[in-house]
């Protein structure tokens, strides 16, 4: 498949996980990808391991001057954006009870103000042609977990965030449509690092399994699928929207 020939993508979260994941399969669709990260030395790995067709740029995605940077950095080729995936994020473990201001925070800014940024960029980018948003939500914004109240709440304003983009570009008449994913528990670094910490790791991650209907974890491949379907011309008639790449917990 070649519906990414000739595009240009822009991808936070790039250094690992599913943003790597999303980055990778562009290319391999005939795409190519700026990725970015804060984390220099995963980033750069990456792009490495993916070939030419990504370059990798350093930028803590939470702060407005990096994204301005990017701008300059892209010279002629930012109008030529097509398509700028929000996959850069964190979760980590907290409840009401034992949430501090300094965690919450951190995870909004990475989780939410990254998303907002990113979308923000999109907009400035491709609202003169034609692009695609895709924002990287979570089976938690919609059936939250106790033991993760900072995650849960960002994510939850990433779909409405989603949905008051999409609403802007039509509005405004920008070719642009702007959706969103929400995955369940994927086999990924952050999930792992879960799993690595618990007394038992096989039992953690048999929960982790069992939450969902489906009884097994997802691939990140399998979330990218849906990312692809969102940020090409194969979904034309959607915006606004999410999908659930959960394995059935919306269901429940």
């Amino acid at each position: 498949m070649v519906r990414f020939d000739g595009k240009l993508a822009i991808v936070s979260g790039g250094a690992s996980g599913m943003g790597a994941a999303t980055a990778k399969r562009i290319v391999e669709e005939g795409g190519s990808v700026v990725t970015l990260d804060i984390n220099e030395k995963g980033g750069q790995e990456v792009a490495h391991q993916i070939g030419n067709s990504c370059e990798f740029f350093k930028a803590d995605v939470t702060k407005a001057e990096d994204w301005n940077a990017l701008e300059k950095h892209l010279g002629d080729r930012f109008k030529k954006i097509t398509s700028v995936i929000n996959a850069a994020g964190i979760s980590e473990p907290s409840s009401i009870e034992d949430e501090t201001v300094e965690h919450w925070n951190r995870t909004h800014a990475i989780n939410g103000t990254s998303v907002f940024l990113g979308c923000q960029f999109g907009v400035k980018a491709m609202k003169e042609s034609k692009g695609t948003i895709v924002n990287f939500s979570s089976s938690l914004a919609t059936r939250p977990k106790p033991f993760v109240v900072s995650y849960n709440y960002s994510k939850a304003g990433v779909l409405i965030l989603t949905r008051t983009v999409a609403l802007h570009c039509s509005e405004m008449g920008y070719n642009i449509r702007c959706n969103a994913v929400q995955p369940g528990a994927i086999d990924t670094p952050m999930m792992r690092r879960y799993v690595d910490v618990a007394k038992d790791p096989n039992q953690q991650l048999a929960e982790f399994a069992a939450s969902h209907p489906m009884n097994r974890i997802g691939q990140p491949d399998e979330v990218v699928s849906a990312v692809l379907f969102l940020a090409s011309d194969d979904s034309a008639f959607t915006t606004g929207d999410s999908i659930s790449v959960d394995g059935g917990v919306i269901a429940i």
